[in-house]
């Protein structure tokens, strides 16, 4: 027996694994509610707050985005540090207290605060949470797990729509004010402030109840000694051949995925007249299917891949989605039709599910276990410095600006589209020479 067998602890049992998977999952797919919620609220938020497509785009990206994407690497440290677990729940204590305090925003510089407050909670969890999953399933065994908690991103979006199409309907039927407890502070709210309010405090008790869960052990232990201390500075230098093109690739299909969740809604509410509360009945539940669905099959390839012998079957996978969804993303916001715009979305999110997938994992794969969290956030870092802060901003600003139309959403989203998704596979691509050598010594 080695030394690095009788160190590292056993994995925990399959149920504990699933478990942590499962509560995991829920809090990204809240996260992403509190995150995108405001994507259904544009034509409220703008009549009465007097506000433009600019600002909008501006409370979508970097009010949230800045402090997501910059407090990233610090939480990762923490990750790395201190009690994952608890990390996350304070995180969506925090966050979720935001999304309610936007409710009470009467004013666009209030409103953009409260967004940036839910940016600092939610910076907490994924760095944390990779790490955690890492820890609770061997190398083996990771791409699915990992995969399933990515869903978490398909599973808020879809939700954030049906969810914010059922609240905006609850808000405009005047039952919010006949609540017990909250009803007093709903009445005589504004709809798109009842359904914030509502949405931040319906996640108080999830983040209750991961402070009560068991973690995993660390497994801090390196079985090569050619990564044994090794920096994350020292690392990225080093693999540079997978980190330069793979951090800059990913980034770039942030920057589109971003674009697109944020003005989806108003595509369809401006291009095809929908109500606000239909767009999220009917795109919800598409997204919700088409991307859960490439989820899995994005976990079920690599793992696939991964026994057949490719080493770097999660970024193989990965090169795939993103090759479907170089023409979905381009063509996809000016098809004419409201059907053939919805099939559109149907595949860009398959396509963007099944690249995203395995994305963590395809960064775990090729990462010591001491730097993992640090590179995760180093991902999300930089992913959400482009894609946040830039993505919505600029549909916003090309829309208001340069084709000085309101109905021209899609094109703005297709033009984003054209210069973010094709150079962003192309440099995915890159990276899969490289990221099988040091998967496999990895492995080893």
């Amino acid at each position: 027996m080695d030394l690095a067998s009788r160190i590292e602890p056993p994995y925990p049992s399959a149920s504990r694994g699933w478990l942590l998977v499962a509560v995991l999952v829920a809090a990204y797919a809240l996260s992403f509610v509190d995150r995108q919620i405001l994507s259904l609220l544009v034509g409220g938020l703008k009549a009465d707050l007097h506000i433009s497509d600019t600002q909008i785009g501006m409370l979508q990206g970097p009010a949230f985005g800045l402090f997501y994407a910059l407090l990233g690497m610090p939480f990762g440290w923490l990750a790395d540090k201190v009690d994952r677990l608890r990390l996350i729940a304070v995180g969506m204590l925090l966050w979720t207290v935001m999304t309610t305090l936007c409710g009470f925003a009467d004013s666009y510089p209030m409103l953009f605060l409260a967004r940036m407050g839910v940016g600092v909670g939610e910076a907490a969890l994924v760095p944390a949470a990779v790490s955690l999953l890492a820890d609770s399933f061997a190398p083996q065994r990771r791409a699915m797990p990992l995969s399933i908690f990515t869903a978490g991103i398909s599973v808020g979006v879809g939700l954030s729509l049906v969810l914010s199409g059922a609240l905006i309907a609850f808000a405009n039927s005047g039952a919010a004010a006949q609540l017990p407890v909250i009803g007093p502070m709903l009445g005589g709210r504004a709809p798109w402030q009842i359904v914030l309010m509502l949405a931040g405090l319906g996640g108080l008790p999830l983040g209750l109840l991961i402070l009560c869960l068991p973690g995993p052990a660390r497994r801090a232990v390196v079985a090569d000694r050619a990564t044994d201390g090794i920096s994350l500075a020292g690392w990225l230098r080093q693999e540079k051949a997978i980190f330069v093109p793979l951090l800059v690739g990913t980034s770039l299909l942030y920057l589109f995925t971003n674009a697109l969740a944020a003005w989806m809604p108003t595509l369809f509410v401006r291009g095809f007249g929908w109500a606000p509360a239909m767009v999220g009945t009917r795109l919800g539940i598409v997204i919700l299917i088409c991307a859960l669905a490439g989820n899995l099959l994005s976990g079920g390839l690599a793992g696939r891949l991964l026994r057949a012998g490719r080493a770097n079957a999660t970024l193989l996978t990965m090169t795939i989605g993103a090759g479907l969804l170089v023409p979905a993303a381009v063509i996809g916001p000016l098809l004419p039709s409201a059907l053939l715009a919805q099939a559109a979305i149907a595949a860009i999110y398959f396509a963007t599910a099944l690249c995203f997938g395995v994305a963590t994992a395809s960064f775990v794969a090729v990462t010591p276990p001491a730097i993992r969290g640090q590179m995760i956030a180093l991902y999300l870092l930089l992913g959400n410095l482009i894609g946040l802060v830039l993505g919505p901003p600029s549909v916003g600003y090309i829309v208001q600006h340069i084709l000085q139309d309101p109905a021209k959403v899609g094109v703005g989203l297709a033009l984003v589209a054209l210069v973010s998704v094709a150079p962003g596979f192309w440099l995915i691509r890159r990276a899969l020479g490289p990221h099988a050598v040091r998967a496999r010594a990895m492995a080893r």
